[in-house]
């Protein structure tokens, strides 16, 4: 049987009875809802009349978690299966286990009822500190070496898949990389942090803190909406914010220097460039293009998926970042040329490959029909510029370049929002407002071509009427 009480004006433990055990102890279950101000109070007996009844089936089918037992690590887990799971993209769920790796050492031990906005604050900070990096080396400890003295090294290998080297310097105690010592962990399910201790002497960024936040935000805010918390603790609890700095590009001029310079390079490449510039793809977009999403009549290219390249796991596919990453873009008849002198050649190395062919299903692969890594137009693309001392930028940058051609040509925001998958257009306007900017001076020039044009002489204007 349920009921409930009043705690205060708008708050309301619920309370389910369970009977007596064997001691004659009444067992109850309870927790506390909190009602809108402005319910009347028909709609309000009505709304607590539906909790009890829906809590009390919760008890009953052993699905209620009481926020005041439950560690933030345990709910963690069970958000990871009920909820992101079925929720998130394949890319950014694996992104979240690999933040959770520090998340859940700071905070998995605390109850979600105990969690405060200063426990968040104290994370944060640790997180500023010098050796908080995951991409330095990694030492295995006393606890992992012990671990591993009984297994032989074939067991380790055919469980890992680690070569026989890096299984040796392991059970010797010398340093790894991160992702060898997470895939060791993951597939012996042992604890990251007890098993090894970091030595990167670098900071993580406030961007990569402000995932973490994201992380944690997301997760109370499920036990909020599942009633096991009556607030999110990450709604009081900031990190730094990041500052945005004003979006790289090539002019005019300077495409035109790099378009000169791709002459005499690699087709694919040269293909890759003018791709990232033409339309604006983000490199896990490019990466992840196949020859199916390409419409050569119609010079339409339909991206409806991205790559990426996550540290432990490997190249994965998963959706575009946003849904209104999933478009279909005009291209330049010079690129679907240079798209089809690239099939072409792609062609002639199947045939000259034979059954040693990959079959690759992307556009973009080696000779042997491959797939490239998602790394390697960045890699490439850095190369480049240094063996034709031509100025830095990174390949992303490119997709800054293409709106800023965009925008200085006089194209509408719409549209270059549009073109580059933004979900909103002011996503577009506050990335490029330094070059909407720059334009103003060009419209006050085109106002003075205008007057001028109409031979106007000795304009004088009677201040004294």
């Amino acid at each position: 049987m349920a009921y409930y009480e009043q705690k205060s004006k708008n708050s309301y433990k619920i309370v389910v009875s369970m009977g007596y055990d064997s001691n004659g102890k009444h067992r109850r279950v309870s927790k506390t809802v909190k009602l809108p101000e402005n319910m009347s109070e028909s709609k309000r007996q009505k709304e607590l009349n539906t909790l009890c009844v829906l809590f009390q089936q919760e008890v009953e089918n052993g699905l209620y978690l009481d926020g005041g037992k439950i560690t933030f690590g345990e709910f963690a887990a069970k958000w990871l299966t009920d909820y992101a799971e079925k929720n998130l993209a394949p890319t950014t769920l694996v992104s979240y286990k690999i933040i959770l790796n520090r998340i859940l050492p700071a905070l998995g031990h605390i109850t979600l009822s105990k969690l405060q906005p200063h426990n968040l604050i104290q994370f944060y900070n640790s997180l500023d500190e010098e050796g908080a990096r995951l991409d330095g080396r990694f030492t295995p400890t006393k606890a992992l070496i012990k671990y591993l003295e009984p297994l032989t090294i074939s067991h380790i290998i055919k469980t890992t898949g680690i070569s026989s080297k890096t299984c040796r310097r392991l059970k010797t105690g010398m340093a790894t990389n991160y992702s060898t010592a997470q895939k060791l962990c993951n597939c012996y399910k042992l604890d990251f942090n007890r098993m090894f201790k970091g030595n990167s002497e670098k900071k993580l960024t406030r961007k990569t803190i402000r995932n973490h936040h994201i992380v944690i935000h997301s997760i109370l805010s499920t036990a909020v909406d599942w009633n096991i918390l009556l607030n999110n603790p990450a709604e009081r609890a900031k990190p730094q914010k990041v500052t945005k700095s004003k979006a790289k590009y090539y002019n005019d001029e300077q495409v035109a220097d790099m378009l000169q310079c791709l002459k005499i390079e690699p087709l694919m490449y040269m293909t890759m460039i003018y791709l990232a510039i033409d339309i604006g793809l983000r490199e896990g977009e490019l990466t992840g293009l196949k020859w199916e999403d390409i419409n050569f009549d119609t010079c339409e290219i339909n991206i409806n998926k991205q790559r990426h390249y996550i540290t432990g796991y490997g190249n994965i596919e998963g959706k575009p970042k946003t849904d209104a990453g999933v478009r279909t873009v005009t291209a330049s008849k010079t690129v679907i040329s240079l798209l089809k002198e690239y099939k072409k050649q792609q062609n002639e190395n199947r045939l000259k490959f034979g059954t040693a062919w990959q079959n690759g299903k992307y556009v973009f692969l080696h000779e042997d029909g491959s797939p490239i890594s998602t790394q390697l137009p960045y890699k490439w693309f850095t190369k480049f510029l240094n063996r034709h001392n031509l100025p830095k930028i990174t390949f992303h940058q490119l997709r800054h370049t293409n709106a800023s051609l965009l925008i200085s040509s006089g194209e509408d925001i719409v549209t270059v929002s549009g073109r580059l998958g933004h979900a909103d257009k002011n996503v577009t306007l506050n990335t490029y407002s330094h070059i909407i900017k720059s334009k103003e001076a060009q419209v006050a020039n085109k106002m003075d071509e205008f007057y001028a044009g109409l031979n106007l002489k000795n304009v004088i204007y009677n201040t004294t009427a």
